[in-house]
């Protein structure tokens, strides 16, 4: 069988994260034809070391009827797909945002949820109500990639992961408007800064130059480009988010979390878990970033929302800790692949 895993671009590395456990799976096996299926080639994207034994994969084939089966954590466009395209639907993300579950799925062979509340938000919405799907928990909790220790001393690490800017969202301009907080949470911390990878991609139509030489010019904070978040989680003693779906997998960690609120005011926490700020019952909100410091040390010392992190963690993955999404999914995928003829 020929599968196409559909990045629709090489800097999606996000996308590719959430599609590599199949992947590798599929490699090893050494069954079917992979691919991976971008629009265009860029070198800077090639290059990119999470691409690393995977690289020679990448096509610009984007005739996705000429594949068996289309692996895709993206959201298939119209004009990219026909009414023969044989879609299994892995999603890349927890998100919160509301536009990802008002997709149409229906006509998806299948759609992998990752647990209960992303399957509740999807069968919200009628057009859905019919749609296939098989709840797997998520792959990229398995076996977690790990990366050299950052940092030596005896400080504690704090992340910093702001989202897209779509919609108004991201806190990335609110953090960056403060430069001397940044450099008071620096002197006491050893400070990560992760943002979504779509904050370093010039061919987003939200792209700003200015955003990224600030981010580069940052002193002693250490800033990182990559597409898998769960590397950097695992040396971080508290997560600084906003309404970015990494918040759901830090909460794998089970350590504190702090949200710095993009539009103070406009956003708070909700129980209610359409919204797109249900994640924040699991952490303090920051309404004004000179208050930040002392929330960040409030939170290391009194972690008084772990509770509420278990519980919202067990009802957005399926067997969160068990390592044994990517086999279900597997499995799921290969139940799929024996009901199909070869193209």
């Amino acid at each position: 069988m020929r599968l196409p895993y559909f990045l629709r671009h090489s800097d999606n590395l996000h996308y590719f994260a959430a599609l590599k456990p199949y992947l590798e799976y599929f490699v090893r096996q050494g069954v079917h034809d992979n691919f991976l299926v971008v629009e265009a080639r860029q070198a800077a994207e090639d290059a990119s070391p999470e691409y690393a034994g995977y690289g020679h994969l990448l096509t610009t084939d984007c005739d996705l009827d000429a594949y068996d089966l289309v692996l895709t954590p993206s959201f298939l466009r119209a004009e990219e797909r026909s009414d023969r395209t044989q879609v299994v639907q892995i999603f890349h993300g927890m998100s919160d945002k509301s536009f990802t579950y008002e997709r149409d799925f229906h006509d998806y062979l299948l759609c992998l949820c990752v647990g209960h509340r992303q399957v509740d938000r999807l069968l919200l919405y009628e057009h859905n109500r019919d749609m296939h799907w098989a709840m797997i928990g998520y792959p990229k909790f398995d076996h977690p990639p790990t990366a050299p220790a950052l940092f030596t001393n005896d400080k504690p690490t704090v992340i910093y992961c702001p989202t897209w800017r779509k919609g108004g969202m991201s806190s990335i301009d609110m953090f960056l408007r403060h430069p001397e907080v940044i450099a008071q949470l620096a002197a006491v911390y050893n400070v990560i800064v992760k943002p979504h990878p779509n904050i370093f991609s010039p061919q987003r139509p939200l792209y700003d130059p200015e955003i990224v030489e600030q981010l580069e010019a940052l002193r002693d904070v250490t800033l990182i480009h990559s597409g898998n978040v769960m590397p950097w989680f695992a040396q971080a003693d508290l997560c600084i988010g906003d309404i970015s779906a990494s918040g759901y997998e830090w909460l794998y960690f089970d350590r504190p979390i702090v949200f710095l609120n993009p539009q103070p005011g406009v956003f708070a926490p909700s129980p209610d878990f359409t919204s797109a700020t249900y994640l924040w019952q699991c952490g303090d909100v920051c309404q004004d970033m000179r208050t930040l410091p002392a929330m960040v040390e409030a939170s290391l010392r009194h972690d008084r929302h772990h509770d509420r992190r278990e519980t919202l963690l067990h009802y957005s993955v399926y067997n969160p800790r068990d390592h044994g999404a990517t086999q279900r999914g597997m499995a799921q995928i290969e139940r799929v692949l024996r009901t199909l003829p070869r193209r």
